[in-house]
């Protein structure tokens, strides 16, 4: 017994040739029952590979979903750490910008500081020789030329009572010296 692969499968699914047409057509055999069982058999076998190779495209399926959600994971964690080191760059450059203005701010401070204690150093001294000038004349017995505009300044930086600084001692010891 023979049995080919004469029948296509245009031929087994074809609405127009009968089932018996297909059997005669599918083996050698005379036997009509050989004929339907070898037919059986193959469609068995066929079935069975249909199966085992359908389990196997569910288990790789299976796999490839658990893939995915792995690689999905792993894609929203990337995005979740771009967006975060993105807020970070930008707090960044936003704590940057900041210290630059503060920075700005701060030598603007000190010029304009710089510029105050400039013109108050001006009027500090202009004011002193005007104050030595009326003081030597209300005040003759004191040598106010002696106390400068620097010891008058170390003054309130020692503290105390202005009568024990050593500038004011010192002016009133030049003062029992010359009357002597």
């Amino acid at each position: 017994m023979k049995i080919g692969v004469a029948c296509s499968i245009s031929t087994l699914y074809s609405p127009t040739p009968s089932i018996f047409n297909v059997i005669w057509e599918w083996g050698d055999s005379d036997d009509l029952l050989e004929a339907i069982h070898a037919v059986s058999s193959k469609l068995d076998y066929n079935s069975r590979l249909i199966n085992s190779w359908h389990e196997k495209c569910v288990e790789d399926e299976a796999i490839l979903a658990t893939l995915n959600i792995r690689v999905n994971k792993v894609f929203s964690q990337k995005n979740k750490y771009l967006k975060l080191s993105h807020k970070r760059k930008l707090k960044a450059e936003e704590l940057d910008t900041v210290m630059n203005d503060e920075i700005k701010g701060c030598l603007m401070n000190h010029m304009r500081c710089k510029e105050y204690h400039s013109e108050l150093e001006l009027a500090f001294n202009e004011g002193f020789k005007k104050f030595r000038a009326f003081a030597a004349t209300i005040h003759t017995s004191y040598n106010w030329d002696y106390v400068s505009p620097n010891a008058v300044r170390e003054i309130p930086d020692d503290g105390g009572d202005m009568n024990e600084h050593k500038h004011v001692k010192a002016a009133q010891k030049k003062l029992t010296d010359t009357t002597k």
